[in-house]
């Protein structure tokens, strides 16, 4: 039972971020060159997005509910919740300083080592893969980014 909870809980702060997100959409200045919508039509789809995930979890949520297997479940599920909070408190604390160190680490620094951290508590034992799977990926998007989009990324203290 407590799991529906925070996952109703979930989906309600999906579909009041979205909201406040499409409101400050919504007070973007428009554009005098260009396409008139300009940059606010990415921005809506994505709030827009997340409406529809939030509404979505909430009909599962109700689906859930309705199960026979739901009463069962929940009894075993009441011991392995206080572990998943301590986890998820845990990546938002991670999280949290990754954005906070990420202007002046830079992002070629602290993109894989908050990469690593979370791979290597979610895929223990892989340590060769984790850090490769996290410099990929940090070099993908940094290329992506700054090569092909022309978006500077923060670079910290690296000379690049």
């Amino acid at each position: 039972m407590r799991a529906l909870r925070a996952e109703t809980a979930l989906a309600a702060c999906v579909i009041l971020g979205a909201a406040l997100y499409l409101w400050a959409d919504s007070m973007l200045p428009p554009t005098r060159i260009g396409d008139p919508l300009g940059p606010k039509v990415f921005p809506a789809l994505v709030g827009g997005g997340l409406i529809l995930s939030g509404i979505l979890l909430l009909f599962e949520i109700r689906k859930k509910r309705r199960s026979p297997e739901f009463a069962a479940a929940a009894t075993q599920q009441a011991s392995a919740d206080w572990r998943r909070q301590l986890i998820l408190c845990a990546m938002v604390a991670w999280t949290a300083i990754y954005y906070l160190c990420f202007d002046w680490a830079g992002y070629l620094i602290a993109t894989p080592v908050f990469l690593f951290g979370l791979l290597s508590h979610f895929h223990r034992g892989h340590h060769v893969a984790n850090a490769v799977v996290a410099g990929g990926f940090t070099a993908v998007v940094y290329a992506l980014f700054t090569l092909l989009l022309g978006v500077p990324l923060p670079t910290g203290p690296l000379p690049v």
